[in-house]
């Protein structure tokens, strides 16, 4: 079940999704419903060689349209509160520093959820694409 349920007992499911450096497990259909921002570190030869085809299948697959960021700089650990009380060290926690990890994800996520779940004016891709390399998934294919 995706989500959690109202007060009736019914089904209530995620409005959008944030996926922060996360490989997609199983199936990629049935497709999402719902806008999606992937976060990620840029593809390196140490990558898992499926990853990106896995992610790309998924976005692609995807009712909404989704996002995929490359941020320059970020490590896996960079999308999480590693950096605050980590050493510094790039290969784990990325380039981006103490503070500009967690700044980086706070922004590039609340842009995201601003322009899908408020309707914000704007395009969420003109306000991601500072943060690294943006790849846009439209249903339509476009």
């Amino acid at each position: 079940m995706d989500g959690q349920l109202d007060g009736g007992g019914q089904a209530l499911g995620f409005a959008a999704d944030v996926d922060l450096d996360g490989f997609p497990h199983g199936p990629a259909t049935p497709a999402l419903h719902q806008p999606v921002l992937a976060l990620t570190q840029a593809v390196t030869p140490a990558t898992d060689p499926r990853y990106l085809p896995r992610l790309t299948e998924a976005l692609a697959a995807d009712t909404a349209t989704s996002y995929r960021l490359t941020v320059p700089g970020a490590a896996h650990l960079t999308f999480t509160d590693a950096p605050l009380y980590l050493p510094p060290l790039p290969s784990v926690t990325g380039t981006l520093g103490r503070t500009g990890s967690p700044r980086m994800l706070a922004e590039t996520t609340l842009a995201f959820l601003d322009a899908v779940l408020r309707q914000a004016p704007g395009d969420p891709a003109a306000v991601l694409a500072p943060h690294g390399s943006l790849t846009v998934h439209r249903p339509d294919g476009s």
